[in-house]
């Protein structure tokens, strides 16, 4: 940018940061009224620029008759970019269409059907079935084939919205013979919601040069084989779906759009409907009455659609505000998509709409605080970021270079066990210096053990469907058809706009509200609960919430209900509560006060053969409280795959796995067989092959007197003991190590 354009830059966004915006926002506000300016829309360049100052696009200038009132009851276009993002985290659950399919999986009536996932794994495409519960169908390529020679005609889709993919109609013409085509409800939809949609279409205009980006339009071939309709399909990059196609009513070809809002995960409101109607392939937007009047007539399956919104609106609370897009088709309606940071509608919003986007500028105006040091914290994540992409190792991600920079001071400064030379020596090879002692490090054998660097630059080794398991209330949500190997879910306790929400999620029994009355009261009935962070590890956080001869413990201490509420009150991450999950008694024995979990080290390469691969039992005791966190002075245990035996128990002690055959506390020899071993074992591969679209993953147990419960599922778990790993779970970790290397063109790792 020149030090004109700079100039022009400073002198639009100068205002903007007096009103108290962001520079961030307001750079993106200039960006968009310099895009504005360039497009011929019919409005003159000094109505655009009187309109950029009081905060609108051109667009808004006829939509909200600008010219004729000037003080626009509307929310600002500047003001809407503004309250981005409108969602938390719990946006990923309808990010794309295999994520809402889990989450919404007892409310998929009115979803698009589909049947595989299409993922690639090892440079090869892998047709994974959506409904891997049922197992209508198997796992390959082949079992596509034979669901589309049997359904005659199916659809591949992107898995989420895109303005760069487009879908396109798979039809069996013949033996071994299938053509594609421009799927009609995709073209609708990408003329409605952007030009960009229809260059993604029209692709097939462009044979020898493509837009950068976009894809290229495979339908100008006549018709394919199975073998070249799989090569075809593995030139397609990202996610891709197989689904049913539906046909769009020829009488009402568009799409309606619904707005909703979740207010405190309470109370669910429908605020404004549109209908983008195609005439001709002209754009056309109507408003909808709240009754579903459109043009004088009443929408057929109105009442239905509503309530089905509803109530997958209330299903989902924790996403606050978002559309739902719907096609109505010859056997009733599909929600086709739902988007989580939608654009405002083509027409005048309803004054519903306005007042609730106000209501929550208001809000969040009163309740954000840019501080200096928040200011000083994003700047040096944004420079550090930058030294990452000059500096440091392709492909390492800055959060886990910074972890290993970290670890690398840490051990710098108390590992008093080696020379500073014999730091160097393991630092320049990718370990921490107390490895010498834990793994027998020497110059001859570091390159046998995956060192602490490579595995930090994995990360991560699972695609993006780990977002099931990298909290736990999203997990609950998708473990839905295993939920009796889960602990029971109570409450989701969040944030929003600086207020503390509780909602009452899938296992809370009746009776019971969702309010700290609600709580208080369950907790009287249980006696034990559990409170931790949706998305803590480690054991960090974890709350033991105990009732017991009229008086309230938290962690052993006791709190009044007062001090529950204000202790509570302040988290700032997202908390659940949970059942208490009680240990089996023969594990009780060893060390009563922590659950003496089973980590599970599962690697799922194949997507349909679920090997475990590492197992052992780690215990608390009196340096670790209520959890069993080997690190903060725990004790673990080797287990035997086969058998569950369990032995060969050892403690960390300064740095180095030390025997422990006795717990120091109870005097019970940490000796014997896990109980359950079997069913734990079955059921674990069970929910793997239940998710094959991820390879690698950690279980926490509770092996308990009638089973076993899934405590958390880690995505990229702590290393442990990598000097006893099989040689099968070597080489998975060489295989990926070698697979990044090719990806990043590195000849070392």
């Amino acid at each position: 940018m020149g030090v004109i354009s700079r100039i022009r830059r400073e002198l639009f966004i100068r205002p903007w940061l007096k009103k108290g915006y962001s520079r961030r926002l307001a750079n993106s506000y200039y960006k968009k009224t310099l895009k504005d300016l360039q497009t011929d829309n019919g409005v003159s360049a000094a109505d655009k620029k009187r309109a950029h100052e009081r905060g609108y696009l051109s667009d808004s200038i006829a939509k909200y008759d600008l010219k004729n009132k000037p003080d626009s009851k509307y929310i600002s276009d500047v003001d809407y970019l503004y309250l981005k993002p409108f969602n938390n985290s719990f946006t990923k659950w309808v990010g794309d269409l295999v994520t809402e399919n889990r989450v919404l999986i007892g409310r998929r009536e009115h979803l698009p059907v589909m049947y595989f996932n299409i993922i690639e794994r090892e440079e090869k495409k892998l047709f994974l079935p959506i409904d891997t519960v049922g197992r209508e169908f198997g796992e390959n390529y082949d079992d596509f084939i034979r669901l589309l020679n049997e359904r005659g005609e199916l659809v591949i889709r992107p898995d989420r919205s895109s303005a760069q993919r487009c879908a396109y109609i798979i039809r069996r013409t013949g033996e071994n013979r299938y053509e594609l085509c421009e799927d009609k409800v995709c073209k609708t939809r990408m003329n409605i919601f952007g030009n960009d949609y229809d260059q993604a279409y029209l692709l097939s205009e462009y044979p020898d040069e493509l837009p950068e980006g976009f894809e290229k339009n495979p339908c100008k071939r006549e018709y394919y084989d199975k073998e070249s309709l799989y090569e075809l399909i593995s030139t397609f990059e990202y996610g891709y779906v197989i689904a049913e196609p539906y046909k769009m009513r020829d009488t009402e070809p568009g799409i309606l759009r619904i707005y909703v809002a979740n207010e405190k995960l309470k109370d669910t409101r429908l605020l404004d409907y549109y209908y983008t109607d195609l005439d001709g392939g002209a754009v056309r937007c109507l408003a909808v009455t709240p009754s579903g009047e459109l043009d004088g007539k009443k929408i057929d399956c109105w009442d239905e659609i509503i309530n089905t919104v509803t109530d997958i609106a209330g299903y989902i609370s924790e996403i606050e505000y978002f559309t739902a897009s719907i096609i109505l088709t010859d056997g009733g309606f599909v929600i086709d998509s739902i988007d989580t940071n939608p654009d405002l509608p083509p027409i005048a919003h309803s004054d519903a709409l306005n007042d609730y986007l106000l209501a929550r500028l208001r809000e969040k105006r009163e309740s954000v605080v840019v501080t200096r040091e928040k200011w000083w914290t994003a700047f040096k994540d944004k420079r550090f970021k930058r030294f990452v992409r000059r500096f440091c190792r392709p492909g390492i991600r800055p959060y886990m270079q910074k972890l290993w920079m970290s670890s690398v001071w840490d051990d710098l400064r108390h590992n008093k066990g080696t020379t500073l030379s014999q730091k160097l020596w393991c630092y320049k090879r990718g370990f921490l210096s107390f490895r010498i002692k834990q793994y027998g490090l020497t110059k001859d054998n570091y390159k046998n053990f995956l060192s602490d660097y490579q595995y930090h630059w994995l990360n991560r080794i699972n695609n993006s469907y780990q977002i099931w398991i990298n909290d736990k209330t999203t997990t609950r949500y998708v473990f839905e058809p295993y939920k009796q190997y889960l602990a029971k879910y109570y409450y989701d306790i969040i944030k929003m706009e600086g207020q503390t929400c509780i909602k009452a999620l899938q296992d809370i029994p009746e009776g019971f509200d969702a309010s700290f009355d609600g709580i208080f009261a369950l907790l009287r009935r249980e006696k034990l609960l559990a409170l931790k962070p949706s998305s803590g590890t480690h054991g960090d956080g974890f709350y033991r919430m105990e009732y017991a001869d009229g008086r309230y413990l938290i962690n052993g201490a006791e709190m009044t209900e007062d001090g529950i509420r204000q202790m509570i009150e302040g988290f700032k991450s997202i908390y659940v509560i949970t059942e208490y999950l009680f240990m089996h008694r023969d594990l009780k024995k060893i060390y009563p006060y922590s659950v003496n979990t089973i980590r599970v080290a599962v690697v799922n390469q194949s997507a349909y053969e679920p090997k475990i691969m590492q197992t052992y039992m780690r215990i608390g005791s009196s340096s670790t409280g209520f959890t069993d966190n080997v690190g903060y002075g725990g004790i673990c245990a080797k287990i035997d795959i086969p058998t569950g035996r369990y032995y060969c128990a050892e403690k960390i002690i300064d740095h180095k796995f030390t025997p422990c055959p006795v717990h120091p506390d109870t005097g019970v020899k940490i000796e014997g067989t896990v109980p359950n071993w079997e069913l734990m074992k079955n059921g674990i591969t069970d929910i793997c092959r239940f998710m094959p679209e991820l390879e690698y993953l950690g279980f926490d147990i509770a092996i308990t007197d009638d089973g076993f419960k899934i405590i958390e599922i880690n995505i990229h778990q702590d290393l442990h003991k990598v000097a006893e790993h099989s040689e099968e779970f070597k080489a998975f970790f060489r295989d990926k190590l070698a697979l990044k290397a090719k990806q990043y063109d590195l000849k070392k790792y």
